[in-house]
């Protein structure tokens, strides 16, 4: 479904429509954030005179890869959209309003955990799964090269 339009021609029986648990689907390209995208949303649309007022639900689990360590991992989505047209507009695409509220809740640099660690800068390896030494390693010998000659000082 690329599209469901909405018309005030559609409330001449009810001044209300219903939809629930339709499918969302949420395109992702390989390069996105968004690995996959398992999404379904609910609205109800209300008719007011000259003015049409949706509130909807959007509820699901979304894939992302984590920013600091590159595993992939799911996130339960949960949000609300609210959106409203008048008789000049006549016509409104609710998918649209419902795409942008995905890709407005979609985190910048989305996190498996709060306090993952990422990747060694090193060694590449995953620090979340077994701790490297590295980055210490590599400060023991910028500090005993940057101070080697003061230790061969005799007093």
């Amino acid at each position: 479904m690329d599209k469901l339009i909405l018309s005030f021609n559609d409330f001449k029986k009810s001044k209300k429509i219903v939809v629930q648990n339709e499918k969302f689907n949420f395109e992702c390209d390989q390069d996105d954030i968004v690995k996959g995208a398992d999404l379904f949303f609910s609205f109800e649309a209300n008719k007011y005179d000259d003015i049409i007022n949706v509130v909807g639900q959007i509820k699901g689990s979304m894939t992302f890869e984590c920013s600091r360590c590159l595993t992939s991992f799911e996130q339960n989505v949960d949000m609300g959209f609210e959106c409203s047209w008048t008789k000049e507009e006549f016509e409104f695409d609710i998918l649209k309003e419902i795409k942008e509220t995905v890709f407005l809740n979609i985190p910048a640099q989305p996190l498996c955990k709060k306090d993952c660690k990422g990747l060694c800068q090193y060694c590449g390896n995953n620090k979340n799964i077994k701790d490297c030494f590295c980055e210490q390693n590599r400060i023991d010998e910028f500090v005993a090269e940057k101070w080697s000659k003061i230790k061969k000082l005799k007093i």
